[in-house]
């Protein structure tokens, strides 16, 4: 059988010779493109290896002093500027004048580059410290004790204690007791923690006198109850 074969008329001839016709126009453009582009190209990578080759090691200055910080940084043509720090509890432990962070942090950088440097006082290093050494005041009397807690930074709260025959001698408005109790375990407790002051009113002195009189009186009786016991519990003698 033969092939059939396709129709071929001038339209369609006139359609690929177009085609054709495109093809040189095409590739001439893409030439002249890519011949524009490339200056372009090499001028970026000319300025970034000059960039790169302007950049300056930037140094970790923390826990430097700030003026020396400062002047070894402009030596190298940074732009410097002191920001004082806010109080923080990992300032706690710093010295005066110390160099606690730096924005932006060491790399390299392009002279002329703003750094920050953060530094501590001792008014911030004061404010820092969130612990207090909490100090034992059993023994004075109420009010001193109050005024020397609050100096230190901490609150107190006043409890009056109920009679007991062991307060019976003991002197009103004193401190009795307190919690935390200073010890071993506990030396310190955070900055403006609450302290419980247990302390002897008048009311409570009398009723502890009371209740050791009457504990008196208990001991003393109970000779006599004692002797009693054989007349309460008869015991027959045994022949």
């Amino acid at each position: 059988m033969a092939k059939k074969k396709l129709p071929v008329n001038g339209k369609m001839i006139g359609e690929v010779a177009k085609i054709f016709d495109v093809i040189p126009d095409t590739t001439r453009m893409i030439g002249e493109a890519v011949h524009a582009v490339v200056p372009l190209v090499d001028k970026v990578l000319e300025q970034n290896y000059q960039k790169k080759n302007r950049l300056v090691r930037l140094p970790n200055m923390v826990d430097m002093d700030i003026a020396e910080a400062q002047n070894h940084l402009e030596e190298l043509g940074f732009v410097v500027t002191r920001i004082l720090a806010k109080p923080h509890q990992r300032y706690a432990n710093k010295q005066a004048g110390e160099v606690v962070a730096m924005v932006p942090k060491s790399g390299n950088l392009e002279p002329g580059t703003l750094v920050k440097l953060y530094y501590v006082t001792p008014e911030v290093i004061a404010a820092s410290d969130v612990t207090i050494s909490l100090p034992n005041v059993i023994g004075l009397a109420l009010e001193e004790a109050q005024q020397h807690l609050q100096e230190l930074g901490l609150r107190t709260i006043a409890i009056p204690v109920k009679g007991q025959s062991r307060h019976a001698y003991q002197q009103t408005e004193t401190v009795l007791d307190m919690q935390p109790k200073p010890n071993m375990l506990v030396t310190a407790v955070p900055k403006g923690s609450f302290v419980k002051l247990y302390y002897l009113t008048e009311v409570g002195l009398r009723e502890s006198k009371e209740k050791l009189r009457h504990a008196k009186n208990k001991k003393l009786e109970l000779p006599t109850l004692v002797q009693q016991v054989p007349k309460l519990f008869p015991f027959k003698k045994r022949k």
